[in-house]
């Protein structure tokens, strides 16, 4: 009875984890394809009033260039679309054998670091390309210079 309700439960977050990327893949292609969202372009307040580059500055561009498979670029638009895109595939690879076998046991973790090490990445990509744009006039992006 315990096995049960644990694939239940694994069976149910699986399916919300699986709704939830389908809406954001069909906003993506909402976005990429409606003329509507592709002229509505929201202005950054951080880029607009302090002339650097906001933490979140690039997801857009990484999320479009790691849809069309292009990594390395989806990499220099910002580093942590790849890291998050890992972490979904882990999860997508542990739930999946966990449905498969059906054993009562878990084949995926999601960890507590993995929110550090992301948030890391997010400071650090943050800092270094607001330093690299202030200090040595290098725009890694392409919005300022």
């Amino acid at each position: 009875m315990k096995q049960n309700s644990f694939i239940k439960n694994e069976r149910r977050i699986f399916i919300w984890v699986n709704i939830g990327c389908i809406l954001l893949f069909l906003a993506l292609m909402a976005w990429k394809h409606l003329p509507f969202f592709q002229e509505w372009n929201a202005p950054c307040a951080f880029h607009e009033i302090l002339h650097l580059y906001c933490p979140g500055c690039g997801g857009t561009r990484a999320v479009y260039a790691l849809l069309h498979f292009h990594v390395l670029e989806s990499l220099s638009s910002h580093p942590i679309v790849l890291f998050l895109a890992a972490v979904l595939l882990e999860y997508y690879i542990g739930a999946v054998i966990t449905l498969i076998l059906n054993n009562g046991k878990r084949y995926y973790y999601l960890r507590v670091w993995f929110c550090y090490v992301a948030l890391g990445i997010v400071v650090v990509n943050a800092i270094l390309r607001n330093v690299l744009l202030v200090y040595f006039h290098y725009d890694c992006i392409g919005d300022f210079l």
